[in-house]
């Protein structure tokens, strides 16, 4: 995959180092929660030490979430390009996470999604106008979720500030998730204030000297964002379109907060919670805190957010896996991380081949480069809001 896990001009790239230290990183996180003291193989040495049938629905309500991304790809895609099939749906969602598992903040999976888009003729700023659309529905979505989480919540949200650092850690994960939602908004139904804070940032790339053809970088910045709102206005419009992606958005949010709750099951948690006591965590209780969890690791800019998942997920579910003398968190840590991290990425990785012999650099070449295509797919958009 050229620079992405190789050289450039003889020298190693930051890239290719990022990702062994990840890999390390990783090796050492498996190793230590399956060998340690009350780890994965402790609980395995148990007859009762979990239930397998609970374990599979987590792997397909997590994968579920695959699946709705496919479907919501699918119709967004459709309402200009007929011949897109559902089966070329799929395969945009599994290169989508392939490759922002891979990547630092998942900035790798929408360039080639992109450019698998090309690949089938869909036009390069359609395509991208499709994918920021969905993807800034997500994150609507999940601010939504921990919102209403942090609100209804807040004795679970406030128990994890158990220091200066871990308080900081949670407070700037979730001003960051909600600051990159507000920006998104602003982008989607606010142009004027748009175009005002471009030329803010053209202001600033002008005085900053190191930034090379700052005039360029502008013109392929404002060519998103016109050909973005374009495809707003249709999808806007399409009140069946915007409700349909809203819903199912929600359930794909819902089956990736939903998966530590089927964990705790089948480690037969409530029953340890009851046997001692405890109040059980129900439903509702783990959606909320997961999605804590998310805004918080999120945080760490690392392929897969490693190291500060599995942080974030201790902070915030001990007290459901660690009950009286029983502690099977690190074993909870490493089955959350194999069901939304680890198998996807296995699952996912054969599609990689599908944008085989391109880098992620020529996917964000791209998606920079759309300007050819703008009036085209500008005037496809008029079409149809004509229409």
């Amino acid at each position: 995959m050229g620079k992405f896990i190789g050289q450039k001009n003889g020298k190693i790239s930051v890239t290719l180092v990022l990702n062994i230290v990840v890999a390390i990183m990783t090796a050492y996180l498996l190793v230590y929660f399956c060998v340690s003291e009350d780890g994965m193989i402790d609980l395995l040495s148990k007859h009762d030490g979990l239930n397998l049938f609970w374990l599979l629905i987590a792997l397909l309500v997590y994968e579920a979430n695959i699946l709705i991304d496919s479907v919501v790809t699918f119709f967004i895609v459709r309402t200009q390009f007929k011949s897109f099939r559902f089966l070329d749906a799929i395969k945009v969602a599994f290169v989508g996470i392939f490759f922002s598992a891979v990547t630092p903040s998942s900035t790798g999976g929408q360039p080639m999604q992109l450019y698998l888009l090309s690949k089938m003729r869909i036009s390069v700023g359609f395509g991208s106008a499709c994918m920021t659309q969905k993807f800034i529905v997500y994150q609507i979505m999940t601010a939504l979720f921990s919102i209403y989480s942090v609100i209804t919540r807040f004795d679970l949200f406030k128990s994890a500030f158990t220091n200066f650092w871990s308080s900081a850690f949670i407070v700037l994960g979730l001003l960051f998730q909600l600051s990159v939602t507000a920006g998104f908004l602003i982008i989607s139904f606010n142009k004027r204030l748009t175009n005002s804070i471009m030329k803010f940032v053209s202001y600033i790339m002008h005085k900053l000297k190191f930034i090379k053809n700052p005039d360029g970088k502008i013109k392929k910045i404002q060519s998103e964002v016109d050909t973005f709102h374009s495809y707003n206005k249709v999808l806007i419009g399409n009140k069946k379109l915007l409700i349909f992606t809203y819903l199912m958005v929600f359930f794909q949010v819902l089956c990736v907060m939903a998966v530590p709750f089927f964990i705790y099951i089948s480690f037969g948690m409530p029953q340890i919670a009851n046997a001692n006591g405890v109040a059980t965590g129900n439903f509702a209780d783990f959606v909320c805190i997961q999605s804590f969890v998310i805004f918080t690791s999120n945080l760490v800019p690392l392929p897969g957010a490693s190291g500060g998942a599995e942080l974030a997920f201790t902070m915030y579910f001990s007290q459901f896996f660690e009950i009286g003398n029983v502690s099977k968190i690190k074993p909870a840590i490493l089955m959350w991380r194999f069901i939304s991290y680890y198998a996807t990425l296995l699952i996912s990785s054969p599609f990689s081949f599908l944008t085989r012999g391109k880098r992620i650099e020529d996917g964000q070449k791209l998606l920079e480069n759309n300007i050819a295509n703008q009036q085209e797919t500008e005037n496809n958009l008029n079409e149809s809001i004509s229409e």
